[in-house]
């Protein structure tokens, strides 16, 4: 039994790039060897989900070598999460400050915003307990808040819905988002209105090339905040003007 997934690897390491005509005509050469395109493509995309390939441009294909982005918690942010954990040890916090966004940006502006994200049915306690304790915060803020009366570069806590199903992971304790689901929220969410439209085609193209994405985890989140076609627009916008 033939070992594709070596085989597109041993392939891939002996070009700069490939584009999947050359994949397959290259796996192809044997007489005893048959895959089909579709295939191809099968393994393809699991070897870019595993970090070992990545997609270099429209239909273009290299060696995975870009890094992983990864949100490192504060001191503060950790403190802030023991402060919530203690007093609702069986909710799920996701919390990160609004400055890991900076190296995404094309047109850098300044955000100091630790966004605290929980289950729904937690939100307007920890709201309260956040503004009983003395800390400048807002629950769900809108667009218009934020525009009129809100100052982004000063610290502020913003308290918003946690999505079911969101893809996050833990560092050094605290639950933080992953890159797909940061630019999915960018794309979608009203306190982000600032970082739209032309500025956030600008971060998912700086994004891409940059850091390695897992295409099927951004897809599948952006699908759950009814963004699927928009992300997958902007991503074949990015793509054919590579």
């Amino acid at each position: 039994m033939n070992n594709y997934s070596q085989d597109i690897m041993d392939y891939a390491l002996s070009q700069p790039y490939f584009e999947l005509q050359e994949l397959y005509d290259h796996l192809n050469r044997d007489d005893n060897t048959c895959i089909t395109r579709k295939t191809v493509s099968w393994y393809l995309t699991k070897l870019i989900e595993s970090g070992k390939l990545q997609r270099v441009a429209h239909g273009k294909y290299a060696v995975g070598t870009k890094q992983q982005f990864l949100i490192i918690p504060t001191d503060e942010q950790r403190s802030l999460n023991k402060e919530l954990k203690q007093k609702w040890p069986y909710a799920h916090f996701c919390i990160y400050n609004g400055n890991v966004i900076s190296p995404l940006q094309h047109h850098l502006s300044a955000n100091n915003i630790t966004y605290v994200e929980t289950e729904r049915e937690a939100i307007v306690a920890v709201f309260n307990h956040l503004r009983d304790e003395g800390k400048v915060s807002y629950l769900r803020p809108t667009r218009e808040l934020i525009y009129n009366y809100i100052d982004l570069s000063q610290p502020a806590i913003f308290v918003k819905p946690l999505i079911t199903e969101s893809p996050i992971q833990e560092c050094n304790g605290i639950l933080v988002p992953t890159l797909e689901k940061l630019l999915v929220d960018l794309q979608k969410d009203k306190d982000f209105f600032y970082l739209q439209e032309a500025e956030g085609v600008n971060i998912f193209q700086n994004a891409l090339s940059l850091y390695s994405i897992n295409e099927s985890r951004l897809l599948r989140y952006a699908s759950r905040r009814g963004m699927r076609k928009e992300i997958k627009a902007i991503i074949q916008t990015i793509n054919t003007h590579d």
